[in-house]
């Protein structure tokens, strides 16, 4: 019977007893989570803050095994290795579970205001006008240089001859002097004025169309009650009265504000909606949705009721958009019923050449109208705000 023999293979003897490398790692995590077991010792050798050392290490072997056999596999370095990344896990899930959720609740005040520093700005303008005169009298003397050649001789070195026609250029030197004076006298009695009237234009429509006793009687029941602050106010006035807006990209951040003249006699009802939530400053009724640089704002007002506002339309309007800035109308296909009773306007920014203009105009910004040019940098392409515009205070004035 043939024996086995192990020296007909080509490696030695000794590999038979080697360990793979994923057989000793999963020794290794072995006896590392044994050692982790151990509670109290690793608390009476170890640190809770660190990871330990390879001292340390071997001191906590000893105290578990003693000198045994398990105690010099557990010596080795993949072991100590393997123990410190499964201690570090360790305090890493100790350190989250102490953790504790903490809310602020104190108020961070942002010093961060938009200001204008006028005292400066006042300064830089003087600077440049002081600037732009010293560079006009430098230009002046410049010009009086260029004209004596840099030179000044004040002395007649030749004699003058007398000319044949001497006497005759001293007489047309009088009536030039005498013409002169005269056409000076004119243009002191002249005033500024330019007469732009052109024949084959139409006559322009006053800025203000006349009303009459009829209209002041008809919508006598819209007109708001006499302001106590202003005792003179005529039935005119109170036909088509004046509101104010105060505009603010933030409650910190006032831009300033529009006044705004509304037509009774074109829409009643929507008038008398306007004039209610200026009197009672109903700000939170008034809200700007959408800004068209290059046409209009678009703003939305939130009656008391849904049916607030029907049939309002009663009278063709007296404004021309086509002429006039800042203009306040309504879409025509609105002028029976507001969908969803939510009145939606807008507000020009420019005059509006489309003919026949289906809106129905029922107001204009009397002042403010530069700060509409302001409000035009907050807009888009396609509507969408770029910083969101509100009215913090509204009243009426008229």
């Amino acid at each position: 019977m043939n024996s086995f023999n192990t020296r007909q293979f080509t490696h030695s003897e000794f590999a038979f007893n080697t360990l793979s490398n994923t057989a000793r790692e999963m020794r290794a995590n072995r006896l590392a989570t044994d050692l982790l077991r151990h509670e109290e010792h690793i608390s009476r050798n170890l640190s809770e803050r660190r990871s330990p050392t390879y001292g340390e290490f071997r001191k906590l072997v000893r105290d578990v095994h003693g000198q045994s056999s398990v105690a010099i596999q557990a010596r080795q370095v993949n072991v100590y290795e393997s123990f410190k990344n499964l201690h570090r896990r360790r305090m890493d899930r100790n350190i989250l579970k102490n953790i504790k959720s903490s809310i602020i609740t104190k108020l961070r005040v942002n010093n961060n205001t938009n200001s204008l520093d006028f005292k400066s700005m006042y300064g830089g303008l003087a600077l440049k006008r002081d600037l732009l005169r010293n560079n006009l009298t430098l230009l002046c003397r410049m010009n009086g240089i260029y004209r004596v050649k840099g030179c000044v001789d004040s002395f007649t070195h030749e004699p003058l001859l007398p000319s044949a026609n001497n006497l005759k250029l001293k007489q047309d030197a009088v009536v030039l002097i005498n013409a002169n004076t005269r056409l000076g006298c004119r243009l002191l009695n002249a005033k500024s004025k330019v007469d732009t009237f052109n024949p084959w234009r139409p006559a322009s429509t006053p800025e203000h169309p006349p009303v009459n006793n009829k209209l002041v009687q008809k919508y006598s029941s819209y007109m708001p009650i006499p302001l106590d602050t202003i005792p003179r106010q005529s039935p005119i006035q109170l036909l088509r009265p004046i509101i104010y807006y105060d505009l603010a990209v933030r409650p910190q951040q006032f831009l300033g504000r529009i006044c705004i003249q509304l037509y009774t006699e074109v829409s009643p009802e929507v008038v008398l909606e306007f004039v209610r939530l200026a009197t009672e400053n109903d700000v939170q009724a008034h809200k700007f949705t959408r800004i068209f640089s290059d046409l209009w704002l678009e703003g939305q007002l939130m009656p008391s009721s849904k049916d607030a506002l029907k049939d309002h339309h009663d009278h063709p309007s007296p404004l021309d958009a086509s002429r006039r800035k800042g203009v306040l109308s309504y879409s025509w296909n609105h002028r029976q019923r507001f969908p969803n009773g939510l009145l939606v306007y807008t507000i020009s920014f420019k005059t509006l050449a489309v003919k026949p203009l289906n809106r129905v105009c029922f107001g204009v910004v009397m002042k403010g109208l530069r700060l509409l040019e302001i409000c035009r940098d907050f807009g888009t392409h396609r509507g969408t705000p770029k910083k969101r515009l509100e009215i913090v205070k509204c009243g009426l004035l008229t």
